[in-house]
């Protein structure tokens, strides 16, 4: 933090690590197919109340870095309404934002657009492709077919569309995860 530039113009500007994963968390969106990227660092600053509303993602490496992230998403509803308070009408809730906490208000206005069903699934999912801490036990065929499961629950979903793609793409013989698969992939984009 502090002045940069030259001695005929001079601006106030933030320059960190930070700046540049939340410029790159937000590329990123892109190729989850996501509203929302969230890292770990971010994810365990939130109440403990709101992370299990946060949908684990991937473990990646970013441009320029090498140690890797969890990144999590919020699975934005697709449609809300322009005034939150008819969409509390429609689900028979009578209260406005200013009776409740903000954060109970935007969670019970906008719940995550997957089901209880679907985020169990997906955590399976997640856990087969990322093969714990360092990828020992990885089983990329039984994430990719669990995978698939996932797309017929909710066939645009970007974080299982990206998830299969690098299931059958980045894979070793039999479908298995590459021999030097340590439970992160590296992402090449900005």
């Amino acid at each position: 933090e502090g002045a940069i530039g030259s001695q005929e113009k001079i601006d106030a500007s933030y320059l960190s690590p930070h700046v540049n994963i939340a410029s790159r968390l937000e590329a990123c969106t892109k190729q989850y197919g996501v509203s929302i990227l969230i890292s770990q660092h971010l994810h365990s600053l939130l109440p403990d109340d709101i992370k299990p509303l946060c949908r684990l993602v991937d473990r990646v490496t970013l441009k320029g870095s090498l140690v890797p992230m969890f990144l999590y998403t919020y699975d934005v509803p697709e449609v809300l309404a322009d005034d939150p308070r008819e969409k509390w009408q429609v689900r028979g809730v009578h209260v406005t934002s200013a009776e409740m906490e903000l954060e109970t208000f935007f969670f019970m206005a906008a719940p995550p657009a997957v089901s209880a069903e679907f985020r169990e699934l997906w955590e399976r999912t997640l856990k087969l492709y990322l093969g714990g801490p360092d990828g020992a036990t990885a089983d990329w065929p039984q994430a990719a077919d669990l995978a698939r499961k996932c797309l017929q629950m909710k066939a645009q979903d970007g974080p299982a569309l990206t998830l299969l793609e690098v299931l059958t793409t980045e894979c070793g013989e039999c479908g298995a995860a590459p021999a030097d698969w340590a439970g992160y992939r590296s992402l090449k984009e900005k």
